[in-house]
């Protein structure tokens, strides 16, 4: 005869844990909006958003700099920010939405600025390739911590 037992006190526990971690979420905001500003600075010094190497601009290939980096402003700028439903980054230069966005630029916008999307999200809204997974594992480490 197959006899099984169930210790409920460990599973009332586990799921106890589990509704406190999703109740209180801003703990895994934290961790979100922590990853966003790794894959920041990641983009920032392999030049690229995620895979996708950025045009590189005149003055990094005539002076041997790096693009978007002449002086540091726009990275040292990056700010976070966390609720209880949300992640954010972003920086408050302003020049810097045309930067990851690209447009027109300069005196009389006689420039056209390719986009360099910096951030994990491009102006579709789109998540850089990898983006989606690193954020979801930061989720669920949350959200099963203390179990």
């Amino acid at each position: 005869m197959l006899e099984i037992k169930l210790d409920s006190a460990k599973l009332e526990h586990g799921l106890s844990t589990l509704l406190k971690n999703a109740a209180n979420t801003r703990p895994m905001m934290r961790g979100i909006a922590t990853e966003l500003l790794s894959m920041t600075e990641e983009n920032f010094e392999s030049e690229s958003w995620g895979e996708q190497r950025w045009k590189r601009s005149r003055r990094a290939a005539d002076e041997g700099g790096k693009t978007l980096q002449k002086s540091g402003q726009l990275a040292a700028s990056l700010t976070t920010q966390v609720g209880s439903n949300y992640a954010r980054i972003g920086s408050n230069k302003k020049y810097a939405a045309i930067h990851h966005l690209g447009g027109r630029a300069g005196r009389g916008h006689k420039t056209n600025l390719p986009a360099r999307p910096y951030l994990p999200i491009n102006g579709n809204n789109e998540l850089q390739p990898g983006a989606e997974r690193r954020i979801l594992d930061i989720a669920i480490a949350a959200l099963k911590k203390g179990l």
